[in-house]
């Protein structure tokens, strides 16, 4: 036996915790430590002076995404599971929240870093493994075309030098703002996990020979801009700020 497998049953117990805080009555996401219990109107006796929209667990783009993936790869690697269905049903209405939640622009708003570099990452990855387990053909179609353009948004967004650079600015004014000093590593290497993951999924799918390409280019750019800033002990400068709770 693998002594670095987790055994089912413990898996098993992370997927019922999981469940247990879907929002599957509110709009179908999650949120990040409980399910929703209470109002928007909640807000209006906020006490805060800094942070707004506390006063109730709000479901997350970023949260949805995460346990969509963690459920379908459950479901897929135990499908004999007596939590397989269950696994995949969640998933499908995370997929339809994340649906929900994307911008015209094809970006989703990052709420737990800077900014719709981080949630068009997370909402690629999400709608990818959704992808996996739906059947509905008006319902694949629908994330097939989220997921496109989602990779619009970043190929839009991609600076001449290969990488991404957004300024924290973003999270407040809720529209991309570039960042000052350029492109940054980490967004880079957020946007090339975004375009991988999308081109796997969409490699599958027929009539997006043109955009595959796009995607490989564009990640290829990124990956070199990551190997130009990398330095001789391997590692990467600490560069602007990437984390934020907004």
């Amino acid at each position: 036996k693998d002594s670095h497998t987790i055994e089912k049953t413990r898996l098993e117990e992370a997927v019922s915790i999981v469940l247990g805080m879907h929002n599957p009555n509110t709009d179908g996401g999650w949120a990040s430590y409980e399910q929703n219990r209470g109002y928007e109107w909640y807000e209006v006796l906020n006490p805060a002076q800094v942070f707004g929209d506390i006063m109730i667990d709000y479901s997350y783009t970023e949260c949805t995404s995460a346990c969509v993936q963690g459920l379908v790869k459950f479901a897929k690697t135990y499908p004999e599971s007596a939590l397989a269905e269950d696994a995949i049903r969640a998933a499908l209405m995370g997929s339809s929240f994340i649906l929900k939640d994307q911008n015209d622009d094809g970006s989703w708003y990052g709420s737990w870093a800077v900014c719709f570099t981080y949630g068009g990452w997370f909402g690629v990855e999400g709608l990818c493994a959704a992808l996996e387990v739906e059947k509905n053909s008006k319902k694949r179609a629908l994330i097939v075309d989220a997921i496109k353009r989602g990779i619009g948004f970043f190929l839009s967004k991609q600076s001449c030098d290969g990488g991404w650079g957004e300024s924290v600015e973003a999270c407040s004014t809720k529209y991309w703002v570039p960042c000052e000093e350029g492109s940054q590593v980490v967004q880079t290497a957020w946007a090339v996990l975004a375009l991988v993951r999308a081109s796997e999924s969409l490699a599958i799918e027929d009539g997006f020979k043109e955009l595959l390409s796009s995607c490989h280019a564009s990640a290829l750019k990124g990956c070199n801009f990551l190997r130009k800033r990398q330095e001789e002990s391997g590692d990467w400068k600490q560069e602007n700020i990437r984390g934020v709770f907004n």
